[in-house]
């Protein structure tokens, strides 16, 4: 017997017909091979029934309390069919778990992603963004963990969602920045779009106008669209985190920071390059009084200023 077929995922495989030539032909081979062909044309005969479960549940205990345990022989058609619900249990649950299509970016990088529709999502540095393919024509719901810029294309609603909120539109540009540290912001560039965080503060943003949610507290603001962003090499901030602005030169310039005794939840308005390290360092700290030293060339040492 082939070892293969003792792995679920084999068998899953061979459903999906995702079997390499050679496998297939070493599968089809084997002694247990029409076994499997005879389960799968059974299951075309059964029809399962309908029974409520906590009733079955109650009677099934009832037998129990009143009846001796019995030895009795298995029946095989029952093994067949049993063997054969799990068999297209674990096929289904294959082809359907590799339905989501998933991109990410590395250090510095990033990437467009052209979805089935014709939008497009730009992805920032060290960003996740999966969505179903298969259910894109009846929802339009794309995951984010990170950045990405958006230029949806007209149709049925768009929803981006994070951990942090979701935003829904019909057709337009915007961005949206989302981290499991409570930061959720969007900047509408174009059209309209309706934002709401976790804690069920909401917005309607058009031309120009921004909101976000930094560790439950909501703001909205206007931001000029001429403006350079990080799709330019420029990473802008308004009024956030320090913690989050050094995780994002940690993910432009794939550096690693140590530091103690500084205040992570002081804010940062202003911007940092992409191409130049040390400029970005100076330009970060130097306004918050933080002094940075290397240690090697992918540590930074930070501390408060003396």
């Amino acid at each position: 017997m082939m070892e293969e077929k003792n792995d679920d995922r084999f068998l899953a495989r061979w459903l999906a017909n995702d079997l390499t030539e050679d496998e297939t032909l070493r599968f089809e081979s084997s002694a247990e091979y029409q076994d499997y062909l005879q389960i799968i044309e059974s299951v075309d005969l059964m029809e399962a029934p309908s029974f409520d479960k906590q009733s079955l549940l109650s009677s099934i205990q009832q037998k129990q309390q009143k009846q001796t345990p019995k030895v009795r022989k298995l029946n095989t058609s029952w093994l067949y069919t049993a063997a054969a619900v799990v068999l297209l249990f674990v096929g289904i649950t294959y082809i359907y778990s590799n339905t989501d299509e998933i991109f990410e970016t590395s250090f510095g990088e990033q990437i467009t992603v052209l979805l089935p529709d014709g939008s497009e999502a730009i992805l920032n540095a060290k960003s996740t963004l999966s969505f179903n393919k298969n259910s894109w024509n009846t929802d339009r719901t794309v995951s984010l963990d990170g950045e990405a810029y958006f230029k949806v294309k007209k149709g049925e609603k768009f929803t981006v969602a994070s951990t942090s909120g979701n935003v829904e539109v019909l057709g337009t540009q915007f961005n949206v920045l989302t981290d499991a540290d409570d930061i959720f912001e969007v900047k509408c560039h174009e059209g309209k779009v309706k934002v709401t965080s976790k804690t069920e503060e909401s917005a309607i943003l058009t031309h120009g106008m921004a909101f976000s949610s930094i560790y439950g507290k909501a703001t909205s603001w206007n931001f000029n669209t001429n403006n350079a962003s990080w799709r330019d090499g420029e990473s802008n901030f308004r009024e956030m985190p320090i913690k989050h602005v050094i995780e994002a030169l940690q993910d432009q310039y794939e550096i690693e920071f140590t530091f103690d005794n500084i205040d992570t939840t002081q804010r940062f308005t202003g911007t940092f390059s992409h191409k130049n390290l040390k400029l970005a360092l100076r330009t970060v700290f130097d306004p918050m009084e933080i002094s940075h030293t290397f240690k090697g060339k992918k540590t930074v040492i930070l501390k408060e200023a003396n």
